[in-house]
């Protein structure tokens, strides 16, 4: 695989690349770097000419520290296309990835084949994940990376760390209570923790979360334009559901999905789309997964619901395995993600 540099319209991204043919993009998630695909662009380059960045504030792409929005991760991604001359592309991003895919497709839809979303969402954040409240409670999230950057990189990654992370409120995880993952190589370890180390990725991790997905809450309102209205909730009010006495689950909000993208809602993509999401969807609170069918859409709520809402031409398939999949089962994922950019699925 070669790793190089392009210089977009305003920044200077890494990326790195295999392969010939029909181009697709593979967009990474946090806390990891385009390192992520390794495993997917080892096996889809012998088909295809395959390109995962490093987005905006990781890995060796620019830091430059400006508040981010989706729109701004997203047309990173176009001027990355349009230094490399590259039109069209089938395009795969998993967690923050596919956030920025999504917004990609959805905004810029001549540039995308088809989109595969991997253990991500479109603009409905889950109850459930109490990390997005977190990150929105400074100075929280400033002090834990600032002090247990590397300890967060093995926690997530392995399910435990050899310093112990610290509890609520100034962590969202904890060691004891996530699952053992055996994954992760010590070079994978050594990766991440490097490439996490750096205090312009910690901003902008904070920055992504805190500025890009600001939360809503939506009621059908049937004098309102496509039928729904919106509430917009500012950072204090969402740290006050983190810092509640009793914890984020007993406050009175915390029963909403909040919409991080009204003004998406009424969009629609009209290409093929590939959901894969992993055991952890079947496990939360909220999602809909349940026990289902490995290729049954689940349904149920406006987690689930998100995706059939957004995408016409949509398929699932679920992973058993965890959040991380494409390198805990990268044969599963291969095997899925060359079918359906073969258009068999």
């Amino acid at each position: 695989m070669q790793s190089a540099f392009v210089q977009t319209r305003d920044i200077r991204m890494h990326y790195i690349q295999h392969g010939a043919g029909e181009p697709v993009i593979f967009i990474h998630g946090f806390p990891e770097t385009s390192y992520e695909w390794r495993h997917q662009m080892a096996e889809l380059g012998e088909d295809y000419a395959c390109f995962a960045p490093d987005t905006r504030g990781f890995g060796q792409t620019d830091k430059p520290g400006i508040r981010i929005s989706r729109h701004l991760l997203a047309s990173d991604i176009v001027n990355f296309m349009d230094a490399l001359g590259i039109e069209r592309a089938a395009v795969v991003g998993h967690d923050w990835g596919g956030i920025i895919a999504f917004k990609l497709a959805i905004d810029w839809p001549h540039r995308v084949s088809r989109l595969a979303l991997l253990d991500t969402l479109c603009t409905v954040w889950s109850p459930g994940g109490v990390h997005g409240y977190w990150f929105k409670a400074a100075p929280y999230p400033e002090e834990f990376f600032a002090q247990h950057h590397r300890s967060f990189i093995e926690n997530v990654m392995t399910g435990s760390s050899e310093r112990p992370l610290p509890q609520r409120p100034y962590s969202p995880w904890q060691s004891a209570n996530r699952p053992r993952s055996h994954w992760a190589t010590p070079e994978d370890i050594e990766h991440y923790a490097a490439a996490f180390a750096d205090p312009m990725s910690h901003a902008h991790a904070i920055s992504y979360y805190r500025y890009g997905l600001p939360f809503h809450i939506v009621s059908l309102d049937p004098n309102a334009a496509h039928g729904e209205s919106f509430e917009s909730l500012d950072e204090r009010t969402v740290a006050a559901m983190w810092d509640h006495p009793e914890g984020i689950e007993a406050h009175p909000l915390h029963v909403n999905f909040m919409d991080y993208g009204p003004d998406d809602r009424h969009k629609r993509f009209e290409p093929p789309v590939l959901w894969m999401y992993g055991n952890y969807l079947a496990r939360s609170r909220g999602t809909g997964a349940g026990s289902r069918s490995d290729d049954t859409v689940p349904s149920g709520n406006p987690f689930s619901d998100q995706f059939s809402r957004y995408f016409p031409d949509l398929r699932a398939r679920r992973v058993d395995a965890g959040h991380f999949f494409p390198e805990e089962a990268p044969a599963v994922t291969n095997a899925a993600l060359s079918r359906f950019l073969r258009g068999e699925i």
